[in-house]
């Protein structure tokens, strides 16, 4: 961005600008974001005025990628259409007075991006935000949990997944630069979509292809965001994975909720017993059969319904049944006969 308006201003050659701001910030052992703010804020001493007001105007002059200035609200809309909300956030580290002066700027939920603080006469003095490589994924987690106020603490919190606002599985990052490279493993390596643009006019897909031959990113594509172009068409088949996606998480919430409800009304020793009633009627060998056997001896008492499920298991699984002269199988069983006031079809074929 500053190199479309601002660098000329101030009378640099763009080249020359960022080998000094680079410069500066390896010499200092300084962040290359504050090393770049610094080097803007020196050019322009004398020159230029260096206002929130003056960067968004270089803002507003910025060139978008073709189809950028009608995207927002178009899959807006197609998500709506497939009974999804869409929300778009940037995650930059360009300067967020220059990004605020685009004429997209109200189309995004949040701007995050490195910015300035300013003083009462709306001159930058001082960082008041860097956004870098590994920063950056703050802001995911930020966008995942609802938490999207920067000074707040809750970020940190720990959340149910059921309560997770938007998970990494439905987001999808497009990126085309090396700081986006964290957010990109981020989202893919969480079940999410990163997608890598390259420029439409040079075709470069070098950087592309290192980033999916390092499993940073799923997809790649043209930097062009008209309608119908192979971007557009990926975010919204990716839409519509996720609207069918999202139906069967819904499914799986509210069993689980129901797994737990019903967890709660048995109580730990039901919850107990039908584990290790479970345990024996899965065991196939030797071994899993006496170690069921061992935790089932650990509970007191047993119901006519349960002893009858025993019964039943014994009869029908063929390694039970066959290692049951053994001593410790034949005394747990010999006691739930003993149990018993009558015997059922299932405890006679025991023959104990």
């Amino acid at each position: 961005m500053q190199a479309q308006g601002f660098i000329q201003s101030v009378g640099c050659d763009v080249n020359e600008f960022w080998t000094e701001s680079n410069a500066l910030g390896e010499k200092n052992d300084m962040d290359q974001n504050l090393a770049y703010m610094l080097t803007m804020k020196q050019k322009s001493e004398g020159k230029v005025l260096f206002t929130k007001h003056q960067l968004a105007e270089y803002g507003s002059k910025v060139d978008l990628f073709k189809g950028v200035d009608t995207w927002f609200k178009r899959i807006k809309r197609y998500g709506e259409k497939q009974g999804v909300i869409v929300e778009h956030y940037i995650i930059s580290s360009g300067l967020k007075e220059m990004i605020e002066g685009t004429k997209v700027a109200d189309d995004f939920e949040k701007i995050y991006a490195t910015s300035f603080y300013y003083n009462d006469n709306d001159v930058a003095v001082w960082p008041a935000q860097v956004v870098n490589y590994t920063n950056k994924t703050q802001f995911l987690f930020r966008i995942e949990k609802g938490v999207l106020d920067i000074n707040d603490p809750g970020v940190n919190d720990s959340f149910d997944p059921s309560e997770i606002r938007v998970p990494f599985r439905n987001m999808i990052y497009i990126g085309d630069s090396d700081t986006d490279i964290p957010c990109m493993k981020l989202i893919t390596v969480n079940g999410g979509y990163s997608i890598a643009v390259y420029d439409p006019e040079t075709k470069d897909k070098n950087k592309a292809y290192k980033m999916m031959r390092e499993k940073r990113i799923k997809f790649f594509a043209p930097a062009d965001y008209s309608e119908g172009t192979e971007l557009d068409k990926i975010v919204k088949a990716i839409i519509d994975r996720i609207c069918a996606n999202e139906k069967l998480e819904n499914l799986f919430y509210k069993q689980q909720k129901e797994q737990i409800d019903n967890d709660k009304e048995q109580g730990e020793e039901k919850r107990n017993k039908v584990e290790a009633i479970l345990k024996l009627k899965n065991s196939f060998s030797y071994a899993a059969t006496h170690i069921a056997v061992e935790n089932l001896n650990k509970i007191a008492a047993w119901t006519a319904d349960e002893r009858e499920e025993l019964f039943k298991i014994a009869s029908e699984n063929s390694q039970v049944f066959g290692v049951l002269n053994d001593n410790d199988i034949k005394a747990f069983f010999r006691m739930l006969i003993d149990q018993s006031k009558s015997l059922s079809e299932n405890a006679k074929k025991l023959k104990l």
